[in-house]
């Protein structure tokens, strides 16, 4: 320790320097709500536990630090490189100095810094990955129709013991099945029950989400066998397969509806007889995942005019138009629902408030640059968009009542972008 004091002001000045300094610009909102703030604090906490003056010192601020990491969904990828950055400017300075005689020392120092980080960052992501599970297997076991969702319910069990296997840190057999096809999981795909759905894209999508987790948990488990440390590793895998089992969760939800969807005759969309259903499932599932949705309603502009001055049947040819614009734009997740005459709304899984007013920015700027032509007639038309993003935690209920605020809402933010000149996104 008195080797490493000698370099503390200059390690203070390598982190207020060279880490990643941030600035909210939204002052306005509470430091709860917004990650700028909490790099800010992150960045007078890593500063601390390099200023430590005693090994208890280190211990105490290297719980608060990774501890409040874990807490603001820090990554430890983020946390690492913000060390190795300070200790590559440190080395740096002190060669250009010509001062030798302690880089030793100061390696060792940064080495055991990350060795504890490390550690203990593996430990307390795993409880709160356990923890997380543990909440989405709650909210499925509630669910009153789980349909395709008991098998998920099967598969989050798989997740929580290859978590339970890792805690323990014992080389035993006591790990959860790693052939995908063995698995409780597994087995329902591969059983009779699921013979209709292997030509759709969505089971070809969570086929290749499940070989891929099943690759990785026999990494994890090739590591606690080997006996060797490599928690970042275990970081790593375990981050990646909790991704994986998100995309299986949103995939199985999708499939969840397509035996029952029904779809609009003339554009071939779904109904709004399934909006309700499908709503109150993508509830259940963003609360499961604690992840946000969204939800766009389109109306085209001056509709009547066009009904009017060419007939309904042009009319439909428009609306079948405008149809194929929303199915070649949006992704393959997204629900798009033919709500009632010109109006269309569209609910997409796992979607930001950035993400949704990109797309529907898209759709909009597609839909004024294109031309509808029926015999010698050519028409133009345009499209508003009202957009809501929906963060489903504990408070919301997966209730009719629920649903209907939320479309009130979305119909309020299409009736804006009317009001402010049409061909717009709010």
């Amino acid at each position: 320790m008195l080797v490493i004091k000698k370099y503390f002001s200059e390690i203070q000045e390598c982190v207020r320097n060279f880490n990643i300094n941030v600035e909210s610009l939204q002052s306005k909102y509470s430091s709860d709500f917004l990650y700028t703030h909490a790099i800010t604090e992150y960045k007078k906490l890593f500063l601390e536990l390099l200023l430590s003056k005693s090994k208890e010192e280190i211990e105490q601020n290297t719980k608060i630090l990774v501890n409040f990491t874990i807490e603001q969904d820090i990554s430890y990828l983020f946390l690492y490189s913000e060390l190795v950055t300070v200790v590559r400017r440190l080395l740096g300075n002190i060669i250009d100095k010509h001062d030798f005689e302690h880089i030793d020392e100061i390696n060792i120092f940064f080495t055991e810094h990350e060795d504890k980080i490390t550690d203990l960052y593996l430990a307390k992501f795993l409880d709160q990955l356990k923890l997380k599970n543990e909440l989405r297997l709650s909210h499925i076991q509630s669910m009153p129709d789980k349909k395709f969702m008991i098998h998920y319910e099967n598969h989050i069990k798989w997740i929580i013991n290859l978590i339970v296997y890792i805690q323990k840190n014992e080389s035993d057999k006591n790990y959860p099945e790693l052939n995908p096809n063995l698995c409780d999981f597994g087995k329902w795909m591969k059983g009779s029950s699921t013979s209709y759905l292997l030509s759709t894209s969505h089971f070809k999508v969570i086929e290749k989400l499940h070989m891929n987790l099943h690759d990785l948990a026999a990494n994890v488990v090739n590591y606690c066998k080997s006996n060797k440390s490599h928690p970042a590793t275990l970081i790593h895998l375990m981050n990646r397969i909790d991704y994986y089992s998100l995309e299986i969760g949103n995939e199985i939800a999708f499939l969840n509806e397509i035996e029952e969807s029904a779809k609009d005759p003339l554009t071939h969309l779904l109904t709004r007889r399934l909006f309700n259903k499908i709503m109150l499932s993508k509830i259940d599932i963003a609360k499961v995942t604690g992840r946000e949705f969204a939800l766009m309603m389109c109306d085209l502009d001056h509709f009547k005019l066009v009904n009017d001055t060419y007939g309904h049947a042009v009319g439909d040819i428009v609306l079948q138009h405008f149809s194929k614009i929303l199915e070649q734009t949006l992704r393959k997740s997204d629900y798009i629902f033919r709500f009632g005459g010109e109006e269309f709304m569209i609910l997409l899984p796992m979607t930001s408030k950035e993400e949704t007013l990109i797309l529907a920015q898209k759709i909009c700027d597609i839909t004024a640059s294109k031309e509808v032509v029926v015999e010698n007639i050519t028409i133009r038309y345009t499209v508003s968009i009202g957009t809501l993003t929906v963060l489903a935690d504990n408070s919301i209920m997966a209730t009719q009542e629920a649903v209907d605020k939320f479309v009130i809402k979305v119909d309020e933010k299409l009736y804006l972008a009317k009001e402010r000149g049409r061909n717009r996104v709010e």
